[in-house]
C-alpha cells in the first residue's frame, strides 16, 4: 500500500476500533441480558453463565490461532474466515430460540471476536512502522473500545428492554460490517512457505480451553468430579505443550516468544489488568444494588462516564507509550487499577466513588492493552508479531476469567467489599512484572552489540580511536 492510499493514523484507528469494539461488547453487554434470556428459554440462572463462558472460551482460543495464521498466511484470509464464522454464530443466536443453539452460536461469535481482537492490532502494526503513528492509531482504537465497553451495560440493558435479549447478544456481529473497510486498508502480504504446526496448535488450544472451563467451573456449576478430570487434563496438556515447544521451537508457539522473559513479564502485567477489569465489572452492579433499587438501564447510565474516562486515557496512552515507553506506562496503569479496586472495596456503595473506581480499572485495562500492543514490535521479532499479539490476548482473557471467578468464589466466604480489597493485590503483582520487564528491556538496549572480528577488520579502524 502506497503512502498516497494508506489511511491516516486517526481514520485507521477509528476503522480498526469499530472492528475491535464489538468483540468487547460480547462480554460487557451480555451479563445484563442473561436474566431475560433465562426467563424466555426457561433456563436456570446458573446455566445461563455458559452464554458468557462459551464466548470467552472460544475468543481466547481463536486469538492465538488467528495471530499465528496471520503470520503465515497474511491478514486477509483469517479476517474473512473469522467474519463468516461470526455471522453464522450471530444468525444462530438470533434466529434459533433453543438454549443449546444459543450456546453454539455464542461460541462461533467468540471465534470471530478473537479474530477481530488480534488482527485489528495486526493491521495497525503493519500499516504503520513509525512508533508515533502506530501509537496514535492504537490509542484511537483503545478510545473507541473504552467508550463502547463503558456503555456496554447501558446498551445491553436498553436493547434487552426495548427489543429483547437477542438484540444484546447480536452485538458482536457488528464487527463483520467494519471488516469490509478493514479488508480495504489491510496491507497485502505474501504468504510464507510454512505449514501450520497442527499438533502444537491442538495442544495449545486444548490447554487454553481446559483452563477457561476450569476458571468458570463455579459460575457454570460444574460437578466436582468433572472439575477434577479437567484439572488433571490441564496439567497433562501443559506438560505436553512444554515438551512440544522444546521439540519444535519454531512451531505454533515459537520458543522465541514463550521463552522471551520480557514478553512473559509484559503478558503477566496484562493478565492482572484484565483481571482487575472483570473483578470490578462483576462487583459494580452488586455493590450499587446493596443500597439502591435500580433498573438495569439506570445502572448502565450511572456507569456510563467510565467509558468516557477510559476513552480519554486510552487515546492519550497511544502517545505516552512512545514518549515514556509502553512498559513504564503499564506500570502506572497497574497501580491505577489497584487503587480502583481499593476504592471500590472501601466506598463502592456510593455511586460517585464507584464510578471513579470502575473508571480506574476499565482505563487500566483499555489503556494497558493499547500500551502492550504497542510494545509487541519492541519485544519480539517481526516474523512472530501475530502469534505474540494472539498470546497476549489469550493471556488477557484468561486473567479476566480468573478475576471474575476469584471474586465470585470468595463472596461465599466473606463480604463482597472484603473480597475486592483482597484482590487489589492482583494488579500490584502486575506492577512488579511490568517493572521487571522494563528493567530487562533497558538492559537489552544498553548491551553492546557484538561485532565479529572479520567484520571489524573489513570495516577498518574505529573512527573514535582514529581521531583520539
Amino acid at each position: 500500500m502506497s503512502d498516497q492510499t494508506r489511511p491516516g493514523a486517526l481514520s485507521a484507528g477509528l476503522v480498526l476500533g469499530a472492528f475491535l469494539a464489538p468483540s468487547a461488547l460480547g462480554m460487557s453487554a451480555t451479563p445484563i441480558a442473561l436474566p431475560a434470556l433465562g426467563e424466555s428459554l426457561s433456563v436456570a440462572s446458573g446455566a445461563t453463565a455458559w452464554v458468557l463462558a462459551g464466548y470467552t472460551l472460544t475468543l481466547s482460543v481463536a486469538s492465538a490461532l488467528a495471530g499465528r495464521l496471520a503470520d503465515i498466511r497474511g491478514l486477509r484470509m483469517p479476517i474473512v474466515t473469522g467474519m463468516v464464522i461470526l455471522l453464522a454464530g450471530t444468525v444462530l443466536v438470533v434466529a434459533v430460540p433453543w438454549f443449546p443453539a444459543v450456546i453454539a452460536g455464542r461460541m462461533l461469535q467468540g471465534i470471530g471476536g478473537g479474530v477481530a481482537a488480534v488482527l485489528s492490532f495486526g493491521v495497525a502494526n503493519r500499516l504503520f512502522t513509525d512508533p508515533r503513528e502506530r501509537g496514535r492509531t492504537i490509542g484511537t482504537m483503545g478510545a473507541v473500545v473504552g467508550i463502547v465497553s463503558g456503555g456496554g451495560a447501558l446498551l445491553g440493558g436498553a436493547l434487552t428492554d426495548l427489543i429483547g435479549w437477542q438484540a444484546a447478544l447480536a452485538l458482536p456481529g457488528l464487527s463483520a460490517i467494519a471488516a469490509l473497510r478493514v479488508l480495504h486498508i489491510a496491507p497485502a502480504t505474501q504468504p510464507r512457505k510454512e505449514r501450520l504446526d497442527a499438533r502444537g496448535a491442538v495442544l495449545c488450544l486444548a490447554l487454553a480451553a481446559a483452563l477457561a472451563v476450569l476458571l468458570q467451573a463455579r459460575t457454570t456449576h460444574l460437578k466436582e468430579d468433572l472439575v477434577l478430570v479437567l484439572a488433571v487434563l490441564a496439567i497433562a496438556l501443559a506438560a505436553a505443550t512444554v515438551w512440544h515447544v522444546r521439540r519444535v521451537p519454531d512451531g505454533f508457539l515459537p520458543r522465541p516468544v514463550v521463552s522471551n522473559s520480557r514478553f512473559v513479564l509484559a503478558a503477566a502485567a496484562g493478565f492482572t489488568l484484565f483481571a482487575g477489569y472483570l473483578i470490578v465489572q462483576f462487583a459494580a452492579p452488586r455493590l450499587i444494588l446493596m443500597d439502591h433499587r435500580l433498573s438495569v438501564t439506570q445502572i448502565g447510565l450511572i456507569l456510563l462516564p467510565t467509558g468516557v474516562v477510559s476513552a480519554v486515557l486510552s487515546r492519550t496512552a497511544g502517545g505516552l507509550a512512545h514518549k515514556v515507553g509502553p512498559l513504564r506506562l503499564v506500570t502506572a496503569l497497574t497501580v491505577l487499577s489497584a487503587a480502583g479496586l481499593l476504592l471500590a472495596a472501601l466506598d463502592g456503595r456510593q455511586p460517585i466513588a464507584l464510578v471513579i473506581a470502575v473508571a480506574a480499572c476499565v482505563s487500566g485495562f483499555s489503556a494497558g492493552q493499547v500500551a502492550l500492543m504497542a510494545a509487541v514490535p519492541h519485544l519480539v521479532d517481526s516474523s512472530v508479531h501475530g502469534v505474540a499479539a494472539g498470546v497476549f490476548q489469550l493471556v488477557f482473557i484468561t486473567g479476566g476469567s480468573l478475576g471474575s471467578a476469584a471474586v465470585g468464589g470468595m463472596v461465599g466466604a466473606m463480604s463482597l467489599s472484603t473480597a475486592i480489597g483482597l484482590l487489589a493485590v492482583v494488579p500490584l503483582i502486575g506492577t512488579v512484572a511490568a517493572v521487571a520487564a522494563t528493567v530487562l528491556v533497558a538492559r537489552r538496549s544498553a548491551a553492546p552489540v557484538a561485532v565479529p572480528l572479520g567484520a571489524q577488520a573489513a570495516a577498518g579502524p574505529d573512527p573514535a580511536r582514529a581521531t583520539g
